[in-house]
């Protein structure tokens, strides 16, 4: 039984190595021909399900306006604010990236088909889904089907999300604040965040009563442009979410993808540039949080 498991534990993770987009994400060609009617059916199946969508981003729009007229239709699904979602992300914070959710729903500039890409939540939940009650992880999985079965419907593929072992590495990275109370370093972050162009299109707060959580959703348009072309399912994590909550002792934690485990893993998959484009973006939130904590 030992050696079953851990031949299946090296085939999943040779597997990741050779092809991690394939393993980590999920993605749909879909039927509809006509690209804002795409996400509009998406988002009524989405809610016919009860998956709650928050707001559309218009990425695609947003980056022509810059003058980018030759970016294709991308636009993310942002959604799937569940009832435990406190619960959860109180318990593991990490998961503010499974949960809420972004579909990103994008269109080849080659052959024009429209594509819709789901992150894999078994990734997140192998390494992170131990501290939540088996409801809680049910509740995501769930979530996470019903969003499944609306692709499936619409594309008329089944796709199975591979099962994961959790990781060595950390999925996100985290810092303590300590010294300032989580009021001061919201307001003071927002502003730092601003400060080095990751501009702040929203901030969900999952709870305002302690433990206090919220999430900044940050874009920096030039970034989004430059690699979502390359690689369009990483608007799954789009926009940056960085999160931060209250710790029982008082102090703040701050977190975000870790970004250096993203290079790592796809770097073969893009150009040097937009490797670097990636590094910056990582120093460029590290740079808002030292500003925020007075460094």
């Amino acid at each position: 039984m030992v050696k079953v498991l851990l031949i299946t534990l090296l085939l999943f993770l040779f597997s990741f190595a050779k092809d991690p987009i394939r393993a980590m994400y999920l993605t749909y060609p879909l039927r509809e021909k006509d690209f804002k009617k795409a996400v509009d059916k998406l988002k009524e199946g989405m809610e016919g399900r009860q998956v709650k969508v928050i707001r559309v981003l218009t990425i695609s729009d947003a980056i022509r306006a810059r003058g980018s007229t030759e970016f294709p239709n991308y636009y993310v699904i942002f959604g799937c604010e569940t009832p435990k979602m406190k619960e959860i992300l109180t318990k593991a914070p990490a998961l503010s990236n499974v949960i809420p959710c972004s579909i990103a729903v994008h269109q080849s500039k080659e052959n024009g088909k429209i594509y819709a890409t789901i992150i894999n939540e078994n990734m997140f939940l192998s390494k992170y889904g131990h501290k939540l009650t088996k409801e809680e992880r049910m509740e995501i999985k769930k979530t996470y089907r019903n969003i499944r079965l609306v692709l499936t419907q619409m594309s008329g593929v089944r796709l199975k999300p591979a099962k994961m072992q959790a990781i060595n590495q950390e999925l996100v990275y985290e810092e303590e604040v300590k010294n300032l109370a989580y009021d001061d370093f919201k307001i003071l972050f927002k502003t730092s965040l601003d400060g080095v162009n990751m501009n702040v299109l929203d901030v969900l707060d999952v709870s305002e009563e302690s433990p206090k959580f919220s999430i900044f959703l940050a874009c920096n348009l030039s970034y989004g442009e430059a690699i979502l072309k390359d690689i369009p399912q990483f608007g799954t994590l789009a926009p940056c979410r960085v999160y931060v909550y209250e710790k029982p002792d008082g102090s703040v934690g701050v977190g975000y993808i870790n970004i250096p485990f993203l290079l790592k893993s796809y770097e073969k998959h893009m150009s040097k540039e937009k490797a670097e484009i990636f590094r910056k973006a990582d120093q460029d939130i590290k740079s808002a949080i030292k500003e925020a904590k007075g460094e």
